[in-house]
């Protein structure tokens, strides 16, 4: 008698944990439903993360590695909003850095290091949003009307204020400070207008960079001095005083604090890692 009373129990308690499973299972799938299919939308990867935290999708993309999910949590910091991030790391870096925010963002203490306001001559555009750079042309070039309209439409996506682009050598960063997990079809579209700034970003590059020099003679005339002072490729600023690092593959010459910021050359196409010292 006692056997069958312990069987009983012990079935009763396997029974219990199948159920729990099975509701658990089903509560996350339910609830993280619009990452699940972003997923098969992209043939990417589901990574869960718990019952209590949300989980990432990561896909490849042109040549880049692209992960959404929520930013994360900052210990000590109560009501915090929650920022659905799109990161794209690129499979090969650029030389090129922009943050864009819209107008009503509270701005950082200093701007990005080496970065210079940008007008792009969009009177609406420019009303609505900051934009830094490093590169004033290969910025014009990247900001389309196409990727600017894309850009709106993330916009239109959240309260005033609520998103911001950041690209830096290595990763392009789309943020929206809103949890898009709730709904499939806004998470959906935030990744897609994502894509469309990525692949504008590689297309924008690439024209610049692909521009080509014009090589001509030198005249007899040729005055060194009159060139002015090397500039900077990072920032942007004439390299005047101070270390200089030049690149030891292709000699260009880097501000040193701008050449430890990137770590590398940043000539495109480049990717000298050492560089040497000069006074």
């Amino acid at each position: 008698m006692e056997l069958v009373i312990f069987s009983l129990v012990v079935l009763l308690i396997y029974l219990v944990i199948r159920l729990l499973s099975s509701l658990g299972a089903w509560v996350s799938g339910s609830r993280y439903r619009a990452y699940r299919q972003l997923a098969t939308l992209y043939r990417g990867r589901y990574e869960s993360r718990g019952l209590s935290d949300p989980p990432t999708v990561s896909f490849f993309h042109a040549g880049s590695t692209v992960r959404v999910g929520l930013a994360p949590t900052i210990t000590g910091q109560p009501q915090q909003i929650p920022r659905t991030r799109v990161v794209a790391r690129f499979g090969r870096g650029i030389p090129f850095r922009l943050e864009l925010a819209p107008i009503a963002r509270p701005a950082p203490p200093q701007p990005p290091k080496g970065t210079r306001l940008v007008k792009l001559g969009d009177p609406a555009f420019d009303r609505a949003f900051i934009v830094q750079a490093n590169d004033l042309e290969m910025a014009r070039d990247f900001l389309s009307p196409q990727v600017r309209w894309t850009i709106g439409n993330l916009q239109r996506m959240v309260h005033a204020g609520g998103m911001l682009v950041s690209i830096n050598p290595e990763r392009l960063l789309v943020q929206i400070d809103r949890n898009l997990g709730q709904s499939s079809e806004a998470l959906a579209a935030a990744v897609r207008e994502a894509l469309v700034i990525h692949d504008g970003l590689l297309d924008g590059v690439s024209r610049r960079m692909n521009q080509g020099i014009d090589i001509v003679d030198q005249p007899d005339d040729w005055d060194d001095e009159d060139a002015g002072p090397p500039i900077c490729k990072v920032c942007g600023e004439p390299i005047t005083a101070g270390a200089v690092i030049v690149c030891a593959a292709c000699n260009t010459p880097h501000h040193r604090d701008c050449w430890e910021y990137v770590g590398a050359c940043s000539i495109y196409g480049c990717n000298g890692k050492v560089g040497v010292t000069e006074s």
